[in-house]
């Protein structure tokens, strides 16, 4: 299947909006293009291999229209005035601003219209200064050369040539327009979704000045720290550290879509409005999804019609669109822009175990006792265990843990772990409880019901 076929099928079956369809890439209107710049150059003789050794370095910038009307690119072409043979082929000064002028500004149409007009007046009172570039002074020795050995110079008008930037530039603006307008949407969505998390993860204030935990605040922490885990849209991990493609990013959240099921999290959902935060989490993730997938296939498409360019006509455009050419922008930004956002809008709200647990049993850290000689946080029972040993500090190797006792407790952390993680200071406080009894009353005690014999 050729690529145009298949990337119009793409375009249509991926379910993107009709506007980002309207503005992709006109992949065949494109090639049909380069057709014509190609059939252009071949009844002048100047085919792509004739052409090869056009100087392909760019000058300043330059605008893409002169006094209203669009700029077409030139060749200065020598010809042997005897034999007819070709010795020598330059693209003009301003083909060359020009061609650079197209990879850097193609963000704004409007902005650009302007830009080009007072670009233009400044180039044209470049051109007629008495300041000569060295590429110019170049070009008129080449010509002066040639002149002498009975060569002919002439312009070569590439009409057609403009055509295809004219087809293309638009299209790569309509692009950016889209990313940019999609990022800002995606952010306020990120925004709204942290604001719904914080509502159902914030403990309510009860009576006594005392807090009752929402009843989905575990379930959310759980689905956070999966979505973590998966790493879907970049992976911190230094074997794949980095943004992901559309299909690496895809297959990741698959899985941590198939984990939630076969954890049943979502099905633990005590609360109706958890539900529906919830299902507006899963379609961020998809939006971000989709963008990628259309600035990739976008992309694709640029960098393949540049290559076709460059190969039928050897006027070297690729490189004045390098930035496309290589992978597109907003497949990278948005693996680290919406991730950060999305961990600082959403997944952080949550705090998790692991950010409060002791380094010794793993367990969460209750009831914390700080030491002063590296600030560390230790639960009270690895405490006494380390007292009983006569340890050092595991952190630091000090003697402060033979020091600590019930004023080494940090209440604040205290009364911050019964309002996040009721659940996991009740189990903990049982647990406690149960190894002092043990202690008391041997390795045989259990707590169980009274009974009478």
């Amino acid at each position: 299947m050729k690529y145009g076929h298949e990337y119009a099928q793409l375009l249509a079956s991926e379910g993107f909006p009709e506007e980002w369809i309207s503005s992709a890439i006109s992949y065949r209107l494109l090639k049909k293009a380069i057709k014509k710049v190609q059939q252009e150059l071949s009844a002048l003789g100047l085919d792509a291999s004739t052409l090869q050794h056009v100087h392909s370095e760019f000058g300043v910038e330059a605008p893409g229209d002169r006094n209203g009307a669009h700029f077409v690119p030139e060749l200065w072409v020598a010809v042997d005035g005897e034999s007819g043979e070709f010795l020598d082929a330059h693209l003009t000064k301003e083909t060359k601003q020009y061609f650079l002028w197209l990879a850097e500004n193609n963000e704004n149409t409007q902005s650009t219209q302007t830009d080009a007009g007072r670009r233009a007046s400044q180039i044209s009172h470049e051109t007629d200064g008495s300041s000569i570039s060295e590429h110019e002074q170049s070009n008129a020795m080449i010509r002066a050369s040639s002149a002498e050995n009975g060569a002919h110079w002439a312009h070569v008008h590439l009409h057609t040539a403009a055509n295809f930037f004219n087809l293309l530039d638009p299209k790569l603006a309509q692009l950016d327009a889209i990313q940019h307008a999609e990022e800002r949407r995606l952010e306020s969505h990120i925004v709204e979704l942290g604001t719904a998390v914080t509502t159902l993860t914030e403990p309510a204030a009860s009576k006594k000045g005392k807090y009752k935990a929402r009843s989905d605040v575990t379930i959310w922490r759980q689905i956070l720290a999966l979505y973590v885990q998966h790493a879907i849209f970049f992976s911190p991990y230094e074997r794949d550290r980095g943004s992901r493609t559309f299909d690496q990013a895809k297959s990741h959240l698959e899985l941590f879509s198939k984990d939630l099921v076969d954890q049943g999290l979502v099905k633990r959902f005590r609360e109706k409005t958890s539900r529906n935060t919830f299902d507006h989490f899963v379609a961020v993730n998809l939006d971000i999804l989709r963008a990628m997938r259309f600035q990739e296939l976008n992309m694709e498409a640029v960098r393949k019609i540049l290559k076709k360019f460059d190969k039928r006509t050897a006027l070297g455009a690729t490189k004045a669109y390098q930035s496309y050419a290589n992978s597109g922008p907003f497949a990278k930004s948005v693996a680290t822009d919406m991730c950060a956002a999305m961990s600082q809008q959403v997944v952080t709200i949550v705090p998790q175990l692991d950010d409060y647990s002791c380094p010794v049993c793993y367990n969460i850290a209750w009831r914390p006792i700080r030491l002063e000689c590296c600030n560390t946080v230790f639960c009270i029972r690895c405490m006494i265990e380390l007292q009983k040993s006569a340890s050092k500090c595991p952190m630091c190797r000090s003697t402060s843990v033979i020091t600590a006792d019930s004023g080494s407790i940090d209440q604040q952390r205290a009364e911050y772990l019964v309002k996040y993680f009721p659940t996991e200071v009740k189990e903990k406080q049982k647990a406690n409880e149960l190894a002092v009894a043990i202690d008391k009353y041997g390795p045989d005690f259990q707590k169980g019901p009274c009974c009478v014999m």
